[in-house]
């Protein structure tokens, strides 16, 4: 097969991945923002605050404790599949399962510790701090990065969407039973964690429907073996646990800062803002993950003229994308904010194109990070996670003060022009110096 067809090969099965994670969340981003301006109008600006406190540290706490093992699934099983035997992946499985489950149990502790300490800072009732916990808890249990990992790994994308497409579909019809039952934050955190629940369940009754080969209990309950099979595995898992919690945590603690420094109130408009704002970043998240498989097999097969063609096309798309959805945001925002939480809410209007800016410098990056992960620098991932974060508070201890929220917003997109600008020179010399040492050894 020719360099060039290789190099499109790989952009179109990642575009044909993002496809079919496109049509999962397709709908649901119809639904979400159903669901949303539901929650929006029978909470209340305060009722809303407290929603979005509770469901930030939720997922502050899931992402403390994550080990994106979905990931480590991609990195090193894409190895095993080029075998006969089904062990060393099995095994792998039941590894990355186990840690998991001792994240989750992990968490459950730090929630019951986190609730304490929180309850009095953002005015939660008993009541609602045992809500909040219980919360907690379903958000950390109801684990399934393993399963979508190997999903991803062998090209199921079109059952991961039928998978994601749970969560909004779920959310939405409790939020409906909400709004008829218990119009109340309560009612709302039920009606969202019944969808995390279900939501995991039908991701592993997809993994055993369609892989059960690679569910074998007697292989799982060795996977205390994979670090033996898998050299480097516990660095690689101890960076991306730390990337999760510089990344995912840190953003949602942002949103716990506002609410302490503001309120409830204003941490809910900028949570809403951001949330809207998310729509870049979900299409980011997706296309890095429909990328990573790819850049890992051409990894794998030291094929790195191809992943520099796939970086170079995949960036331009995304410029492309990022321009034409920041006039969408411009142009249709306010009344998008109208429409879905009226007209109290048009304050949030400012914070939108502010966060937008922000996303679309993360989409610009989008293929990055998956490539430094891909390539064996994931080391390299967690330092421009790192700095980014670092500057992401300074400015927030900086602005917060003067301008709330709006300080925070610009925080964040200080932070995310520095991390574009850092993680591309990072992947520049990491594919580079890779290449060159690729063409040495072949002469």
């Amino acid at each position: 097969m020719s360099t060039y067809n290789q190099d499109k090969g790989l952009l179109g099965r990642a575009l044909s991945n993002l496809a079919w994670l496109l049509a999962g969340k397709g709908v649901g981003a119809v639904l979400s923002l159903i669901y949303l301006g539901l929650a929006v109008r029978t909470l209340k600006s305060e009722g809303f605050g407290q929603f979005t406190l509770i469901f930030g540290t939720a997922q502050a706490i899931a992402a403390i404790v994550s080990f994106q093992t979905w990931q480590i699934v991609i990195r090193y099983g894409v190895h095993h599949t080029k075998s006969d035997d089904n062990g060393p992946l099995s095994r792998l499985a039941g590894f990355c399962i186990g840690l998991d489950i001792a994240g989750a149990g992990a968490g459950c502790l730090l929630a019951w510790g986190g609730v304490i300490l929180l309850a009095p800072l953002l005015g939660w009732s008993q009541p609602l701090s045992h809500a909040a916990l219980a919360f907690c808890f379903v958000m950390l249990l109801s684990v399934r990065s393993t399963a979508v990992g190997l999903l991803r790994l062998h090209d199921r994308y079109g059952l991961g969407a039928l998978a994601d497409a749970v969560t909004p579909v779920v959310r939405f019809f409790g939020a409906v039973t909400a709004v008829m039952l218990d119009p109340t934050v309560t009612g709302f955190l039920i009606a969202w964690a019944i969808a995390d629940i279900v939501t995991a369940i039908v991701y592993w009754v997809c993994v055993i429907r369609v892989m059960p080969n690679y569910l074998n209990l007697s292989n799982m309950r060795q996977g205390w073996r994979a670090p033996l099979e898998n050299p480097g595995i516990w660095r690689f898992t101890w960076l991306t646990n730390l990337n999760s919690i510089i990344g995912t945590g840190c953003n949602n603690l942002l949103v716990l800062l506002v609410g302490i420094y503001t309120g409830a109130a204003d941490a809910g408009q900028y949570r809403l803002a951001y949330q809207l704002s998310q729509a870049l970043a979900r299409v980011s998240e997706m296309f890095s993950r429909a990328v990573l498989p790819e850049l890992a097999r051409a990894h794998a097969m030291n094929e790195f003229k191809s992943i520099q063609k796939l970086l170079q096309r995949s960036t331009g798309l995304a410029i492309a994308a990022t321009v034409t959805i920041i006039l969408i945001v411009s142009v249709a925002g306010q009344p998008v904010l109208k429409i879905l939480a009226g007209a109290a809410y048009l304050n949030a209007f400012p914070l939108l194109v502010v966060l937008g800016i922000s996303a679309s410098f993360d989409l610009i990056g989008v293929s990055f990070e998956p490539a430094l992960i891909a390539t064996g620098y994931a080391g390299s991932a967690l330092k421009v996670r790192l700095a980014r974060t670092l500057v992401l508070f300074a400015a927030f201890a900086v602005l917060a003060p003067f301008w709330g929220a709006m300080g925070a917003a610009w925080s964040t997109m200080i932070s995310s022009l520095l991390g574009l600008l850092l993680s591309g020179w990072a992947v520049w010399r990491a594919v580079g110096s890779q290449s060159r040492m690729s063409r040495f050894q072949t002469r």
